[in-house]
């Protein structure tokens, strides 16, 4: 049995959770290049949590850790991920991936141990401080966007321009917008279902939306774009066929329906516009080969996902294990008339990551870690649907396990054309997404009047 954890270890492991969330998405701020693999600021935040809560353990005696129905399928994708490092031409680089692996689900051991702690004030703290992150990153967004005209080339962490030292394009603490947007995007679909749902667990809801929304558009990443529009498309989805169930509007739904209905005229009146003045928005289509621009970034995207599925299936041993988690790149130096390579570029496609998850899961760890790793999101995913369906729990709860839901999607959706699995923010959201469905899952259980509604209150 878990107990209440001590007032002032609670603060400690509260503050280092609060750093590790706001910094989930840096990728230039504190970080530290090892073999090809990039030491963020949250890892060490978290190893240093991650010995203060062992010297906890240790010393109230006190070992009782719950266990999780997803953890089977993630030991297995994890013992994989070791087996297929012994398969890859750069072995240090993947065991150096794989013990990044085994990091991420000791993460998710500990939220399930913290958010099981202190009955329901852990989770809802975890829950609100993690989807409030979402908004001070997107402020950090709006400073690096205004700072230029007043310091121009002295703004930190600004990686690209649209015009040199006054005008950036936003990156927040990622290596580039699309980086961004990636991170972003899925805080947007989490405040949308929150918003349209009306969720009593945060505050702010539509301001906050729109500020993200706003952010992510001003980006200007194409795949943020591509996220926004499909935002406006499920919501459009969701009011049709709230109308085709219930054949009426009630005010509150009008008054999101004609939000919506703005936002998609707005959308709509933009793209006619860019499309009729395609030499104004030049720089918007470089690297994707419309309007008479390049095709280059496009192309080697492309052209890196085919290849990637090209290692996986190379070998009877790839199929089966893959060449190692972060091996793809070293596979292709190392195989350079396969994959058509020039000595040049060989430094670039040594620690290069492929651009589609899918593919960079199945050339890494094989098909038989690819279905370990679908059994542990498959999981996932249900248990969170079950719990939004599941009439007993309250709203709230709830509606977070549908925003929890649809986040990941939307995540792995956008990372079939981004990289790479081993993101942190990915698995910091499954791990808040795991630690949520078993605390909630134990509560129901034991009818905690906190979120169980009996059928006699119905």
């Amino acid at each position: 049995m878990i107990g209440k954890i001590d007032k002032y270890p609670n603060y400690l492991f509260r503050v280092s959770l609060l750093l590790i969330i706001v910094f989930i998405s840096s990728d230039i701020f504190l970080t530290i290049e090892l073999s090809g693999a990039t030491v963020r600021f949250s890892y060490i935040l978290f190893f240093a949590l991650f010995i203060l809560w062992i010297i906890y353990l240790c010393f109230t005696k006190n070992y009782s850790i719950p266990l999780d129905k997803s953890y089977l399928p993630l030991l297995l994708f994890c013992f994989m991920s070791v087996v297929s490092s012994l398969n890859s031409v750069f072995p240090l680089k993947s065991l150096i991936y794989s013990i990044w692996t085994i990091f991420s689900a000791l993460t998710i051991v500990y939220l399930v141990w913290f958010s099981r702690s202190d009955n329901l004030n852990n989770l809802e703290w975890l829950l609100k401080i993690y989807f409030y992150s979402f908004a001070v990153i997107a402020i950090f967004g709006f400073y690096q966007l205004l700072l230029p005209f007043l310091i121009g080339e002295k703004t930190p962490l600004v990686k690209q321009w649209w015009i040199e030292y006054k005008l950036a394009r936003i990156n927040g603490l990622s290596f580039e917008p699309s980086f961004f947007a990636t991170f972003m995007l899925m805080g947007c679909f989490i405040w949308f279902i929150l918003w349209i749902r009306k969720s009593g667990l945060v505050k702010y809801k539509g301001i906050i939306l729109a500020t993200l929304i706003l952010i992510v558009f001003i980006s200007s990443s194409r795949i943020g774009w591509i996220g926004v529009v499909l935002i406006i498309v499920y919501g459009l989805i969701e009011f049709f066929g709230y109308y085709f169930v219930n054949k009426k509007f009630t005010v509150q739904k009008m008054k999101y329906f004609i939000f919506f209905t703005m936002i998609s005229l707005f959308v709509v009146i933009f793209i006619l516009y860019i499309i009729n003045n395609p030499e104004r928005f030049d720089f918007l289509f470089k690297g994707t080969g419309l309007f008479g621009a390049s095709d280059f970034t496009y192309a080697i995207r492309n052209e890196r996902a085919i290849d990637t599925f090209k290692v996986f299936t190379d070998k009877p041993l790839n199929i089966l294990f893959g060449v190692g988690p972060g091996g793809v790149g070293a596979y292709f130096v190392n195989n350079p008339e396969k994959f058509k390579l020039f000595a040049e570029s060989f430094e670039r496609l040594w620690a290069t990551e492929p651009n589609n998850i899918t593919a960079e899961l199945l050339a890494s760890v094989g098909i038989i870690g690819f279905v370990f790793f679908l059994w542990f999101i498959i999981n996932i995913f249900k248990r969170l649907w079950n719990l939004y369906k599941n009439n007993n729990l309250i709203m709230k709860y709830r509606t977070t396990c549908l925003a929890l839901f649809w986040g990941l999607i939307i995540e792995l959706l956008i990372l079939q054309f981004n990289q790479n699995y081993l993101r942190p923010y990915l698995w910091l959201h499954i791990g808040i997404s795991i630690a949520a469905v078993n605390t909630l899952e134990h509560f129901l259980k034991n009818k905690n009047s906190l979120l169980y509604i009996s059928n006699e209150k119905k």
